[in-house]
């Protein structure tokens, strides 16, 4: 029986960080964590819990990663519920006057909220990148405008959008499993004017009022004649999951493009773009 435990037992990874690196994993560190990361806010560090299929490849990837690491550890242990895990970690996260729970959270305070269904720390808001598009979306008119949220993720940016009085919005992934946690994000806000669809970039052919895209520099490198083609005229294109290092380069892919605003956080930044230079009303002021 005990030998039978022993070999049930799987690995669970400790990886201890500075503050601030949370926001720094990669696709890659996603990738080879499982099921992806539970994190534990400890003073100025944060512990990140995972579950890897091949605990040893995840740590060589961190070696070289770069990332600020205070303490790496593998612990062995039994099998665990992982929705069971989200609802011990998760904690609400809160964006100027945005909230953002989880359905067994209690609502507390006034100002705006979202309620996800969290499974991991990327898609639940903590990501710098998803942080510096709601700072500049707070400023900006959505009443009545047609949305598009590129790489939708959990639907944070939609759901935002709703909140703000946006008419039809169209959330788009091409990952099924976050379109499927978009949709049911999507009913727990009771969103309708919400739609969300799984398909490729290439496949969407509107013009909106505004367009978000939190998404990489190499996904805007090789799409961005199509992402600019999805904003209308007059229109708005919301840009982040940029980091500083990238930011010549990709305002370079927008040539003609006016910047409303910029935001930096740490290593990332985000802009708000125009494709048209004279007459954008902001928060009751005219840019030209």
């Amino acid at each position: 029986m005990t030998q039978n435990k022993a070999k049930q037992r799987i690995s669970r990874v400790d990886i201890l960080v500075e503050k601030g690196q949370e926001e720094l994993l990669t696709d890659k560190i996603y990738m080879l964590a499982g099921k992806g990361f539970w994190v534990e806010d400890q003073d100025d560090l944060v512990l990140l819990k995972c579950y890897p299929d091949e605990p040893d490849a995840l740590m060589h990837y961190l070696s070289l990663s770069g990332l600020k690491i205070a303490n790496v550890a593998i612990e062995k242990e039994e099998p665990k519920d992982y929705a069971e895990l989200t609802r011990q970690y998760f904690r609400p996260i809160r964006i100027g006057d945005l909230t953002i729970r989880a359905p067994w959270n209690k609502k507390k305070g006034n100002g705006r909220e979202i309620i996800i269904e969290p499974g991991m720390a990327f898609g639940t808001g903590r990501h710098e990148s998803t942080r510096i598009v709601v700072k500049l979306m707070g400023d900006v008119d959505f009443e009545g405008k047609t949305v598009l949220d590129i790489g939708c993720g959990s639907g944070i940016l939609a759901l935002y959008a709703h909140l703000l009085g946006a008419g039809i919005i169209y959330a788009v992934d091409n990952d099924h499993d976050a379109v499927l946690n978009a949709r049911k994000n999507v009913s727990l806000n009771g969103a309708d004017n919400i739609n969300v669809a799984c398909t490729q970039l290439q496949e969407v052919h509107e013009a909106f009022d505004i367009v978000l895209a939190n998404i990489d520099i190499k996904t805007f490198s090789e799409h961005s004649t199509k992402i600019a083609s999805l904003v209308g005229k007059d229109g708005l294109l919301f840009i982040s999951g940029i980091l500083r290092k990238n930011k010549n380069q990709l305002l370079s892919l927008f040539p003609g493009w006016s910047v409303v605003q910029d935001y930096q956080k740490n290593s990332w930044c985000g802009f708000l773009l125009s494709n048209e230079r004279l007459n954008i009303n902001f928060q009751g002021l005219i840019f030209s």
